[in-house]
């Protein structure tokens, strides 16, 4: 096998001898970087991004539980009265989330409808939190889609004046 190889490079010039060597001294490094180690970090990088996603996802879910044994043993508080979607819309605005609402309705009943098509989760689930007890409102539904993106969900809620 190495007679052959040797044989292959003597019968060629100095010039093709340098130019193979340049294609095995530069080429195969950079096929042994783009064939293997970009992919593993890529994969990597959607692990991390993944998981981080999951671990704010999981944060957020533990306080709104601990907030929800809160008030069930706090006092019984009066119901605020609902503040109107206008009033969902500034807060909305204030918070910067204006541009992702793609729908925002009443319904019958006073029931006030938002869709979100593409939202980062941390700041909608920063908003909800802030704002929930001064709407007047019980979130009555809600769905969280992931999407495409990373760290962004679709959203869907509908909110039913409180009782």
């Amino acid at each position: 096998m190495s007679g052959r190889l040797i044989d292959f490079l003597l019968q060629r010039s100095g010039r093709e001898r340098m130019l193979l060597a340049l294609l095995f001294a530069v080429g195969l490094p950079l096929l042994v970087i783009f064939a293997v180690l970009l992919p593993l970090k890529d994969g990597r990088d959607a692990a991390l991004a993944e998981n981080a996603e999951a671990v704010a996802l999981n944060i957020w879910v533990r306080d709104r539980a601990a907030e929800l044994d809160q008030i069930a043993q706090g006092p019984e508080q009066a119901a605020t009265a609902p503040i109107g979607s206008s009033a969902i819309e500034e807060s909305l605005i204030a918070a910067g989330l204006r541009p992702f609402v793609s729908e925002l309705a009443v319904a019958d009943q006073g029931v006030v409808e938002l869709r979100f098509d593409q939202v980062k989760f941390t700041a909608l689930a920063d908003w909800m939190s802030a704002n929930s007890r001064s709407w007047g409102y019980d979130i009555s539904s809600f769905r969280f889609e992931t999407t495409e993106e990373s760290g962004k969900v679709s959203a869907r809620l509908a909110l039913t004046p409180a009782s």
